[in-house]
């Protein structure tokens, strides 16, 4: 990595997601606390004007595994994916946007309104971790093991195009579900974006007692 795309020692290290609505929302929460910086073209790291603080730009999905891993001090991202990715984070703030639900989907044609008929069948999803601890316990009520395959998008459409018999996917608004001709059958976990850090690190907490920074002015 270039010396371009880097955060000076002693700067609080804070990952967003890099595109998008999320994006959006939170670019509007930095500005609203008067928080300044200017992103070069092509880089994902931007420096804060008069505080210690990089803004590091990654993907949403990957924002969680960064924080728990130490290697930026705090993060926003949606709760999905901190429960997907098996990560110990310190949850600080709910942000109140982005909520929604993970569910278990199925053929509306199906009419499938018992989730356990379907441990045992095929399931498509772009969350296998969350989608396996959901199926285990159904899986060992009937003597049978769920087949749960990962896909990176277009979840919705694997159920038409006969590779699933449900898929595990987000529903917001269930335009795009409705679309595809699927139906929540159960639900598996509520989300919403949410502000957490790494063992609130030694960074954040000189952050929170040198600069008065308030995030709830959005």
């Amino acid at each position: 990595m270039s010396s371009a795309n880097t955060s000076p020692p002693g700067n609080c290290k804070f990952a967003i997601p890099k595109k998008g609505r999320l994006y959006e929302k939170v670019a509007a929460m930095l500005k609203g606390s008067g928080i300044d910086y200017h992103r070069e073209p092509r880089l994902d790291v931007a420096l804060c004007n008069g505080l210690p603080l990089t803004i590091i730009f990654l993907p949403a999905s990957d924002i969680a595994q960064y924080v728990g891993e130490g290697n930026v001090d705090i993060g926003v991202t949606g709760w999905d994916v901190v429960q997907e990715s098996l990560v110990d984070v310190d949850r600080i703030l709910d942000l109140g946007f982005g909520k929604c639900k993970l569910c278990v989907q199925a053929p509306v044609a199906n009419n499938i309104t018992d989730v356990s008929t379907l441990a045992g069948g095929r399931i498509v999803t772009s969350f296998p971790e969350l989608s396996k601890k959901f199926f285990a316990s159904l899986d060992a009520e009937k003597g049978v093991e769920t087949k749960v395959k990962f896909v990176g998008g277009s979840v919705e459409a694997a159920c038409g195009l006969g590779l699933a018999d449900a898929v595990v996917d987000l529903v917001e608004t269930g335009t795009t579900m409705r679309a595809a001709g699927l139906e929540v059958v159960s639900d598996i976990l509520s989300t919403e974006v949410r502000w957490k850090c790494y063992e609130c690190s030694v960074h954040l907490w000189r952050y929170y007692s040198e600069y008065e920074i308030d995030f709830f002015l959005v």
